[in-house]
């Protein structure tokens, strides 16, 4: 008797733990998708928002990219971004030097994102289709654009998002698999390699004011 009672005490307990394990789970899932859901609502507002000022046939082109620009700065998390691509080279500035840096990598990659859509045509069609949770908490979602001025088979970008307060924004842009971020880390690790600090944060801002000039109505 006492053995049939351990044995369906034993029982117990395993069915108990399991069901805890299922239940721990599935909130994991559940947490998951609503992390994933809330960080695709966001990327789909800033789609929304960019195709309302692409399809606004009435802004001249400097204001259009005045506007995506804008929109840009708003959801990409700039400081975060800049920490990545400086990684261990970021202990080599001043403070003064990391905002300098800060400031140029934002208004690079506000004129690129303005640039990016030089060529929309109106057809494309741009569809947020797939979404994962990461490690760390962070989102990555996939986004196809095809037709208009895509290439024939489309083209594919991850966006890698993360929760900055309850607000997500945007850590890096992977188009076709090349990651922006470790990009641009590569490319900052040379010229500081090769001729310092103080000419990287030059570097950019030359590249800048040429990117700008060439952007500039004529």
């Amino acid at each position: 008797m006492s053995s049939t009672r351990s044995t369906t005490a034993t029982t117990l307990r395993r069915s108990l733990c399991l069901a805890c394990a299922a239940a721990f789970l599935l909130a994991s899932y559940a947490r998951a998708d609503g992390e994933v859901a809330a960080a695709k609502a966001t990327m789909q507002h800033t789609v929304d928002d960019t195709l309302a000022v692409l399809n606004d046939k009435s802004l001249a082109p400097d204001t259009r990219r005045a506007k995506l620009e804008s929109i840009a700065v708003d959801r990409f998390d700039f400081p975060t971004m800049a920490q990545l691509v400086l990684g261990k080279n970021r202990a080599s500035l001043t403070p003064e030097q990391q905002q300098q840096f800060l400031a140029e990598f934002r208004q690079h990659l506000s004129l690129t994102y303005g640039r990016t859509f030089d060529r929309y045509t109106g057809a494309e069609k741009i569809v947020l289709d797939g979404g994962r949770l990461e490690g760390n908490k962070d989102v990555t979602l996939r986004m196809t654009i095809t037709g208009g001025s895509a290439p024939p088979d489309g083209v594919r970008i991850d966006y890698r998002m993360r929760a900055n307060a309850d607000k997500w924004l945007v850590i890096d842009v992977i188009p076709e698999n090349v990651s922006l971020v470790q990009s641009f880390r590569s490319q900052v690790q040379e010229i500081v390699t090769q001729k310092g600090v103080a000419n990287l944060i030059q570097t950019l801002h030359d590249k800048n004011a040429s990117q700008a000039q060439a952007q500039a109505p004529g």
